[in-house]
């Protein structure tokens, strides 16, 4: 069994953070115009998020600058989390995940917007183990949301030769949900992050909850056609 996992607003909370952190690399190298007003973030790739803000700036080099770009945030992510800056793990996942990984024939991988890079620091200064995690997919490994839990699978197929029984996803946004069912997935969403329930609910979800805290109940739901 694959059980998929965003991260920003599904396992913890960043308290912006990394938009933070991503504004203030873009102020560095393209000026005080550089801002995230008015783009969407949950749920988004960063390197789209990074071209979009420079196309609100009226640039469109956004492929040549975006590695040096993407260099700069990592080092402001890693000042910004190396000062202090909270990080919280939302309610449930550390049992939950604990449980998971402790189960026989149950894989755990990522699917975020996320950097590998940022997704691991994140996950860290949460007190969050990477390594609990195989695979998954990341935010510079596709164009949009959509491209990343087929990635995931692929990467799941190849190491395990074969197809994973069942495949669950857990995320906080509509981008999560309608991804996640695209590549075949059950979608279990949560409302601990940018996205509330109605439009959860509407992006059709197979399952909305406030959080993850009734960790026997969410259990039961991820675990249900598993067979070991």
């Amino acid at each position: 069994m694959l059980v998929l996992w965003d991260i920003d607003g599904t396992l913890l909370s960043s308290e912006g953070i990394g938009a933070r952190g991503l504004v203030d690399a873009g102020v560095e190298l393209f000026g005080e115009t550089f801002s995230l007003d008015g783009i969407e973030l949950g749920g988004r790739l960063d390197p789209l998020i990074f071209r979009e803000a420079m196309a609100a700036i009226g640039r469109d080099d956004h492929d040549e600058h975006h590695s040096g770009y993407r260099a700069r945030y990592l080092q402001k992510l890693e000042s910004l989390l190396a000062a202090g800056h909270d990080v919280q793990i939302l309610p449930g996942v550390v049992e939950l995940i604990k449980r998971l990984a402790g189960h026989d024939g149950v894989t755990m991988a990522l699917v975020t917007g996320n950097y590998m890079e940022s997704a691991h620091m994140k996950l860290e200064a949460a007190g969050i183990d990477p390594g609990l995690f195989t695979g998954g997919a990341f935010g510079d490994e596709g164009e949009i949301r959509h491209d990343l839990p087929p990635l995931a699978i692929e990467r799941f197929r190849t190491e395990h030769d074969r197809d994973p029984v069942d495949i669950v996803l857990l995320g906080d946004t509509e981008h999560d949900v309608t991804s996640g069912q695209a590549a075949g997935c059950r979608v279990l969403a949560v409302c601990t992050g940018s996205h509330p329930a109605e439009r959860l609910h509407d992006s059709g979800a197979d399952l909305v909850l406030e959080d993850l805290s009734d960790v026997e109940s969410v259990l039961k739901w991820i675990l249900r056609d598993h067979r070991s």
